[in-house]
């Protein structure tokens, strides 16, 4: 219900834009089943900058066999906090995204390729908060939550054609393969779905400010349609980390 908060394939001319030839930065997560600890899938990430200002990120999705089974494009350039989006998963159709113009987002999704396009066009209340861009909400309010402030604001769901209100605060102050760390809890805010739903658990580093670590419901289906369980770890070369 909640969990798909990230993927869509309607091409927008703005998702294509010209002012990055190759990417600053590459990267990758893996993702592994928390129950198993098998290796599913990977998450390989490019950024591209303007001036010094990460414009947009794009990401493949690839299987335990290095297939690419599905992609993502970002913009962060307009909201870094509610960007523009749209991702697509080759295997079944899946599609998710969304267009942002100035306060207001449209919303599309299906969730297989047969499926009818849904879509809504809303102003969401503030604070607003979409995909990748709770990193940059994490970033942009990273004294607040290492001082321990619970912080709530609505995340939104294209899939749900909606938005949920949700809460992150710190869990502790500690290390990650020893580096100092922020462990953070993300989870819905509200009593009812908190019942149902689970907090998402993740590590982000002090220094940098990037995420290092992921526990959660993916964004990616297993073969039968249903969210995984996973624990992402991270990988950044030394001129991310060490910039």
């Amino acid at each position: 219900m909640i969990r798909k908060i990230l993927i869509f394939a309607i091409v927008f001319p703005s998702f294509f834009p010209l002012w990055a030839e190759k990417p600053k930065y590459q990267y990758f997560g893996k993702a592994y089943d928390l129950s198993t600890g098998k290796y599913i899938y990977s998450d390989n990430h490019k950024e591209y900058y303007n001036n010094g200002k990460h414009i947009y990120s794009d990401i493949q999705y690839k299987d335990a066999e290095g297939k690419v089974f599905g992609t993502k494009h970002i913009e962060f350039d307009k909201n870094s906090e509610v960007p523009t989006f749209k991702t697509e998963d080759f295997r079944d159709g899946y599609i998710e995204g969304a267009e942002v113009k100035g306060k207001s987002v449209r919303l599309f999704s299906k969730r297989k390729k047969e499926d009818p396009l849904s879509e809504r066009t809303y102003t969401p209340k503030s604070p607003a908060v979409m995909d990748g861009g709770f990193d940059y909400f994490v970033r942009n309010n990273w004294e607040l939550l290492s001082k321990g402030e619970r912080m709530s604001f609505h995340f939104l769901a294209p899939i749900q054609l909606d938005d949920y209100k949700f809460a992150a605060e710190k869990i502790r102050d500690g290390e990650w393969k020893g580096r100092p760390a922020l462990y953070l809890r993300l989870e819905v805010d509200n009593f009812l779905l908190k019942q149902v739903v689970k907090p998402f658990l993740l590590v982000y580093d002090v220094k940098t400010r990037r995420i290092l670590q992921f526990e959660g419901l993916s964004n990616i289906n297993d073969e039968n349609g249903k969210s995984l369980k996973v624990k992402i770890v991270y990988d950044y070369p030394k001129d991310v980390l060490e910039p």
